[in-house]
């Protein structure tokens, strides 16, 4: 009788070696110039972004590779589950608004808000979307010169989030359950601070991160709504911050030094978070206001340290030559982080990076 299992015994190496690469990560590269990363899917396997200033779309897979998608959006954004798309796409009358990718080249428009009316023939334009895609969330026009923060469900249509004193406000993003907006509120009077002020919509209704409005603008937050990124600190409002809603703690995240000249300092320490883990200890952006920037990660342990230095030291290589200028995403677990670089024939392109 033949035995039900077999048992086969394989040399050390061969495990020593699968371990060292696991233990590398990996640097994923689009393949194509010109291709500006905005988003990824949770597991890293999908991103999206643009070709150029207002499109197209493209999609990239590790299989496919990039393919463009069309749509006419200067960003794109991808549900976690990466299953719906959005950016901006144009009516046959050559109106934009925001839309939801339908497969191929095709874009389901959902136009604006109630009696919106267009501002440089655009009526809104999508930032965000939650981690099913059931919500989408960005900024609509109401008339040519004021616009508002929106939300879009399949039940609710395009809603009109409006603004704390009849000014403009926009929605940056979405936290992955739906219900934790945030982005910014005008700041409609003269003010020592001098920025857009962070807000944030739960149930409906819209508050300040900070009660005299000396938070600047809301970036991104996570799964649900517990941890928001931005810029715009008390103490710094050209700085990056993290938010705990729990506590009301706000942390500005400094700035990357950057051997500038001391006229140069001011103008060059700057630096904007966009996007944060779930846990809320990893914290992804740029640093720096004008070019070249530079990626940077912040962690509770390093700090801000720049996203180059905080790959290599966790064993990922392949990013020779790069300069990396902005990280727009991180996954859930903080593993996977995303963005734009300029590749070492000096053009812009999209990239992946997976720690091990």
């Amino acid at each position: 009788m033949r035995p039900l299992y077999y048992f086969v015994v394989l040399p050390a190496s061969i495990f020593t070696l699968a371990s060292a690469a696991a233990a590398q990560g990996t640097f994923t590269r689009m393949g194509k110039p010109n291709t500006y990363l905005s988003d990824v899917s949770a597991d890293g396997s999908i991103a999206v972004g643009v070709r150029s200033n207002f499109g197209p779309v493209f999609r990239w897979t590790a299989s496919e590779g990039v393919v463009d998608i069309g749509a006419t959006g200067f960003t794109a954004a991808i549900s976690r589950d990466g299953q719906t798309i959005v950016s901006n796409a144009k009516d046959l009358q050559g109106i934009s608004s925001a839309a939801v990718w339908q497969g191929g080249t095709n874009w389901k428009l959902l136009g604006g808000v109630p009696g919106g009316r267009p501002s440089d023939r655009s009526l809104s334009t999508a930032y965000g979307v939650s981690a099913d895609g059931s919500v989408i969330v960005g900024l609509a026009w109401v008339t040519s010169g004021k616009a508002h923060g929106f939300r879009w469900d399949a039940h609710n249509g395009m809603v009109d989030l409006g603004s704390l004193q009849n000014d403009s406000s926009r929605v940056n993003a979405v936290s992955g359950d739906g219900n934790v907006i945030v982005g910014w509120d005008a700041n409609p009077w003269p003010s020592d601070y001098n920025y857009w002020r962070g807000a944030v919509w739960w149930q409906g209704l819209e508050r300040l991160l900070h009660p005299f409005g000396w938070i600047g603008q809301a970036e991104g937050t996570n799964q649900d709504g517990s941890v928001i990124v931005g810029r715009g600190h008390p103490s710094s409002y050209r700085h990056a911050y993290r938010f705990i809603a729990g506590d009301g703690h706000f942390e500005e995240l400094g700035a990357l030094p950057r051997g500038l000249t001391a006229d140069q300092k001011d103008q060059e320490d700057t630096s904007i978070a966009y996007a944060v883990s779930d846990d809320g200890n990893v914290v992804v952006g740029s640093s720096g206001w004008m070019p070249p920037l530079d990626a940077f990660v912040w962690t509770p342990e390093t700090k801000m340290v720049k996203l180059t230095t905080y790959l290599a030291d966790r064993g990922v290589t392949g990013f020779g030559g790069w300069r990396l200028v902005g990280a727009n995403s991180v996954s859930p677990n903080g593993k996977i982080i995303a963005g734009t670089g300029i590749n070492p024939a000096g053009f812009a392109e999209g990239w992946i990076a997976k720690l091990p």
